[in-house]
């Protein structure tokens, strides 16, 4: 009986054994070694990388090759698995690896052609810049080869091994990046559908602002349903796939000259506003070159520093929300369908081919799948998307974007990262073409400034379907750098952008009509004028933390005369009570935030739903800023109107739902309904999250809850507020988007910045600094990020040696 017992014993000693040799090697073996000393093929000299506290490493290099090969390497050390998702999104390889289910995600990809546009420009970049490339792709190789069996636990959950980097995977990143600021489109096809779908005068009475979208051409109503919401539908499915769901990209960014400065140097601030996923999207790194410093936040799988600094300047970035995309309408020869009407204006039509290119899309566990692009002159063809081979009518719809242009985003930013003089950055910045974007400059000489920077097409009726036959509705070109918006040193002694509009309408030129909310522009203008001549770091970590909303502002005091004349209500006497004392701040303890919120919400269904129609509907309040702006315009037009668009009833029924809704989902105490218990935000890693609803197995989805994700946290703030929290009118209202960085520097000390991610530098899950930075973010407050080897001093280090091979 003992040798039994002795035998199970020893049975059950092996098994958990093995059980914990396994944990031990899928989750604690694979942590980066920040401490140690390694050889490697490819370097010629020594690189030193310190880590301070937070993970954030420091290169010391005294070559350029050795220098940005270390930098692949630890982008690769901390975020190899991040970067393997970007190499598939470059290629459209995820059925290649994950199997058929993906292979519409694929085809999608492979029609936005990220990595045959980076084919082109690496044959087009200069050498130096391929070295660069080149030696940073080596860096992330070498660490994969080192670490075959020591990779993030991703790796081992879907069974992939990392896939060699070249150097048009970095470009190719940099498309991926220019084609999630890409939000334009969206409210183009959004518009157009609705004229569609709405009578002439519904579309009128709601959007008697709104841009001409008429579509002249035959068929075009047919054309938009068949072909852009499809392909919309497409595009949001993989922005909730990679974990950009958030419904617009945007940014604030301000810079103080001295004049109104404490020490007399400028300062400058910037907070992108993207997806919030695990990990974070930006890594931060310092890189000393022979003495010469550049510091600040990186993409991983790009070797340029995009929002930084150096020993001169500093600068940041803001989306200008370009309207860069068109579709054209392309129509087949009547008797050849692989050819499209090219030209027939006042002349005998004239034909080309479409041109088709044949590839094969690999499947896991499956057989591989023959994919077909066709071209035409204007770009590809997307009304083919979900297998369609065509519209009736024989006509097709391609996309023509600026992102498909060969040009050298990375090769500017290499530039400005090493730049010595504010006539050296500015000479660079003709060259950067997509995505449109706002750069706002700072320097150690006084100099502040802000330049429009991007690709705008000349083009006639920019918001129309476009007919691929006219020669009328061709570009014409692109609007000349030195006519772009711009301003320098202003007298008023600052400057700022928060995706706000930049120009009168005196300006010739058109570069967007969808425009974010001036809501937090406004703000920031109004907190720079209170600051008087004294502003310091401090009062620009305020107002980057600021959620105080001059939007809820104006929809409160319009709806509150409304609301005072039913009194006698009770739900309605009890929404006064919040709103009439409320200070517009989106704190996390504010009743009067989920009131009005919620109420808003409830307005723009009572007042839009039933004309526009459910499915119009959803597309018009998937894109926060089109309710927003069309509800408090209507509202502004309703109060003076005989007519109004919205009247008094549904205002206050609107209120009405909005507190039921609060007592049947938070409680019947008002305390409850707290800013805090309804507004959360959960950081989610991208695949996982969507793979674990697609029918992964309940191991990878409690590994996704519990080890890969973080939260709910409740948070503050909200879409209009300068520390945005937006969330999605079609989920509320868990959060999507906000501050993915905070960083501010001080133009009187560039030995450092002030700084923080919203999770972590790591991608690992088992690495402390996985998410040790939420806490800070979620508070508001930051990390001193030393820029210079005599700050290291201050902390705790963990060192790395890179060295040559003997």
């Amino acid at each position: 009986m003992k040798s039994v017992l002795k035998f199970f014993l020893l049975i059950a000693i092996l098994i958990t054994g093995f059980v914990l040799m396994a944990v031990y090697l899928t989750f604690f073996n694979p942590r980066p070694g920040y401490n140690k000393d390694v050889q490697a093929e490819g370097i010629r000299s020594e690189v030193t990388v310190h880590r301070d506290d937070y993970g954030v490493p420091h290169l010391f290099a005294c070559n350029e090759d050795d220098l940005y090969f270390a930098l692949g390497y630890v982008h690769a050390q901390d975020r190899i698995w991040q970067m393997t998702l970007s190499q598939m999104t470059a290629e459209g390889r995820f059925a290649e690896f994950l199997g058929e289910n993906f292979i519409s995600l694929d085809q999608y990809l492979r029609v936005l052609g990220f990595q045959k546009t980076a084919a082109t420009i690496w044959q087009e970049m200069p050498a130096d810049q391929q070295k660069v490339l080149e030696s940073y792709a080596a860096g992330v190789n070498a660490f994969a080869a080192q670490n075959k069996n020591r990779l993030p636990i991703e790796f081992a959950l879907s069974g992939i091994r990392p896939i060699p980097w070249t150097p048009r995977h970095s470009i190719a990143l940099s498309r991926i990046f220019a084609w999630e600021m890409n939000t334009s489109w969206w409210s183009k096809a959004v518009m157009g559908h609705l004229q569609t779908a709405m009578d002439p005068g519904t579309f009128e009475k709601f959007f008697l602002q709104a841009p001409d979208t008429t579509l002249t051409q035959s068929g075009a109503d047919r054309i938009m349903d068949e072909s852009l919401l499809p392909f919309l539908a497409q595009e949001n499915q993989m922005r909730e796939f990679f974990g950009t769901s958030g419904n617009a990209v945007g940014s604030n960014a301000w810079v103080a000259g001295g004049s109104i400065t404490g020490s007399g140097f400028p300062l400058l601030a910037g907070d992108p506003h993207l997806g919030l996923s695990m990990p974070a999207k930006w890594y931060e790194v310092h890189l000393n070159l022979n003495g010469n410093n550049v510091s600040g936040a990186t993409i991983p799988g790009a070797p340029v520093i995009i929002m930084g600094q150096n020993d001169f300047m500093s600068w940041s970035l803001t989306n200008i929300m370009a309207d860069d995309t068109d579709f054209f309408v392309e129509k087949r020869h009547p008797d050849d369908p692989e050819r499209y009407l090219a030209d027939s204006l006042d002349h005998a039509p004239v034909y080309e081919d479409i041109v088709t290119v044949r590839e094969i899309i690999k499947v896991r566990d499956s057989e591989e799948v023959l994919n077909e692009i066709r071209y035409t002159e204007n770009g590809p063809v997307i009304s083919d998307i979900h297998h369609k081979p065509g519209l009736p009518g024989n006509e097709l719809v391609s996309m023509r974007w600026t992102g498909h242009d060969a040009s050298n985003e990375l090769g500017v930013l290499y530039g400005i990262n090493w730049a010595g003089s504010f006539e050296e950055f500015q000479g660079l910045l003709p060259d950067f073409k997509v995505p449109g974007m706002n750069i706002l400059y700072g320097d150690y000489s006084g100099n502040i400034a802000l330049y429009v920077l991007g690709n705008f097409p000349q083009r006639t009726n920019p918001l129309n379907f476009r007919r691929g036959w006219s020669p009328d509705d061709d570009w014409q070109g692109y609007i000349p750098f030195d006519r772009l918006p711009h301003t320098v040193n202003p007298d008023a002694g600052w400057i700022a952008n928060a995706n706000n509009k930049l120009h009168d309408d005196d300006y010739p030129y058109y570069i967007t009509s969808f425009w974010s909310s001036s809501s937090r522009f406004d703000r920031i203008r109004s907190l720079l004028v209170q600051g008087g001549d004294s502003l310091a770091v401090f009062d620009f970590m305020e107002m980057q933390n600021d959620i105080y909303s001059e939007h809820a502002r104006d929809v409160t005091e319009l709806i509150l005369p409304i609301l005072a004349e039913a009194a006698n209500d009770e739900q309605i006497r009890t929404a006064l009570s919040y709103l009439n004392n409320w200070d517009f701040k989106y704190a996390k303890n504010a009743g009067a935030a989920s009131i009005l919120d919620v109420f808003f919400m409830k307005l723009g269904e009572n007042t839009l739903k039933d004309e526009m129609g459910s499915q119009a509907y959803e597309s018009f309040v998937h894109l926060e800023y089109l309710p927003v702006n069309t509800l408090l315009q209507l509202l502004e037009e309703s109060v003076a109107s005989t007519k109004p668009a919205i009247t008094n009833d549904e205002v206050l029924n609107s209120m009405k739902e909005a507190m039921t809704f609060l007592e049947d989902s938070l409680g019947t105490q008002s305390y409850e309904w707290r800013w805090e218990n309804l507004h959360t935000l959960t950081f989610k890693p991208p695949f996982f999250n969507q793979a674990s609803d697609a029918g992964a197995g309940k191991t990878s989805r409690l590994i996704m809850k519990n080890i890969l994700s973080r939260g709910p946290y409740p948070v503050s703030g909200h879409g209009m507020s300068i520390n945005t929290g937006q969330y999605s009118w079609g989920e509320p209202f868990t959060m999507t988007l906000g501050p993915s960085i905070r960083r501010v520097v001080d133009l009187s000390d560039l030995q450092k910045s002030y700084s923080v991610l919203s999770t972590g530098q790591s991608g690992n899950p088992i690495s402390r600094h996985y998410d040790d930075q939420i806490p800070l973010w979620l508070e508001g407050r930051y990390r001193t990020f030393y820029h210079h080897q005599d700050g290291l001093s201050n902390y705790r280090q963990n060192t790395l040696i890179i060295r040559p091979q003997p």
